[in-house]
């Protein structure tokens, strides 16, 4: 176990644990395909089977328990999201002759505003994130965002840079689209950054599981699984939400939460391709999003995914032999999808205009008098990283 600056407990296995496993822990009843088998037969996983250890640590808020893993024999899973903080101590170092390290930006400075000492660092800082990402900081923000002073947009809306208050810390948010379009290797060099930095602490992560087909995983097998047990890992069952139309579903995507958003873990299972503008597409993807807030999440689930995502709930087993898809093939279907999605409301709302138009001017002429005056201007849904993901 090793700790960092601020008194809170980060277990870390060390690079060999990522090795081949050496046994296979956890619940080993699952539970047959929805397809095949009559649910109301089916029984409950069993409580007596091994269940992952949980370590308890004590740290300077109580006693908290280590978030868990068991063995993946494939990759099954990526992160999605990551939130986390370091103190701003771990810029502009200052040697003294005593061999004392202090920061510039943690003096107290009259001469030195709170703003301009707060700028300074995201300057530095942005040599880090460009080395770990291939990216930084682009525009501040007009106002500050999780009660951070200041706020600033990374990337290309990668996620968010927050500073300012919050005990001399840093906040970064790598959002879902900054993690897919990170430069490769991310999460290993995050990782070697976290373990050298001053309070480095991991806030929350995602852990995400796709299904292209919807036979492995999809929202009716969740609600099957939470019937059998297969999200209960205690005496409780957890808490179920049902989003969109169940009953009679009508092609605008339904949504499983398991849960409370307010506790350290949270399951998103939801009609991804549906949501994003198919109403044909049965592409399903599991979200699980860890927090901090009732547990320690060690850096390690940056670099072993699928052996947290395994532990998160006892129905996760039933994954352990299939593959996550290559996150090249997860953003080239998300845009193809939302190409498509766009074509399709042009053609409903607009068909018509261009019909007659196409009979006046010529294709090109058509083109540039309907296109927009700001040639970089592109839609949310459609902006320069999806433009991206269809040319590869």
């Amino acid at each position: 176990m090793i700790k960092n600056n601020s008194n809170t407990p980060v277990l870390q296995w060390g690079l060999e644990s990522l090795s081949t496993p050496t046994n296979k822990m956890g619940v080993t009843v699952s539970a047959p395909r929805m397809d095949t088998v009559d649910w109301d037969l089916q029984t409950p996983f069993a409580r007596e089977n091994p269940v992952p250890y949980m370590h308890m640590v004590k740290t300077s808020s109580g006693v908290k328990p280590v978030q868990c893993r068991l063995p993946a024999d494939n990759e099954i899973a990526v992160v999605d999201w990551v939130n986390f903080t370091i103190g701003i101590e771990n810029l502009g170092s200052i040697h003294h002759g005593n061999g004392l390290v202090t920061s510039k930006y943690t003096d107290e400075d009259p001469c030195v505003t709170d703003e301009h000492r707060w700028l300074s660092a995201i300057e530095e800082f942005d040599s880090v994130l460009e080395d770990i990402f291939g990216f930084c900081t682009t525009a501040r923000n007009a106002s500050g965002r999780n009660f951070y002073k200041q706020s600033y947009v990374l990337g290309q809306d990668m996620g968010l840079v927050c500073i300012g208050g919050q005990r001399n810390t840093i906040l970064v948010m790598l959002s879902g689209k900054g993690c897919a379009f990170a430069k490769e290797g991310w999460e290993k060099r995050l990782y070697n950054y976290l373990n050298l930095a001053q309070r480095a602490k991991l806030t929350r992560i995602d852990l995400a599981h796709d299904d292209f087909e919807g036979k492995r995983i999809n929202v009716d097998w969740g609600n099957a699984q939470d019937d059998i047990g297969g999200f209960q890992c205690g005496n409780r069952a957890p808490n179920i939400e049902y989003k969109g139309n169940w009953k009679r579903p009508n092609g605008r995507g339904r949504t499983l939460n398991i849960g409370s958003r307010e506790s350290g873990k949270y399951l998103r299972l939801y009609e991804k391709g549906r949501a994003e503008g198919d109403p044909e597409d049965n592409w399903q993807r599991a979200e699980v999003e860890f927090k901090a807030v009732d547990r320690i999440l060690p850096f390690d689930m940056l670099l072993a995914p699928s052996e947290y995502f395994i532990a998160a709930y006892p129905c996760f087993q039933e994954l352990a032999e299939h593959l996550q898809p290559a996150r090249i093939e997860t953003l080239k279907k998300n845009a193809s999808i939302s190409l498509n999605a766009a074509i399709s409301t042009m053609k409903h709302q607009y068909g018509k205009y261009i019909n007659l138009f196409k009979q006046i001017f010529e294709p090109e002429e058509l083109i540039n008098l309907i296109s927009h005056s700001d040639s970089c201007a592109f839609p949310k849904r459609m902006d320069a990283a999806v433009l991206t993901a269809m040319r590869m």
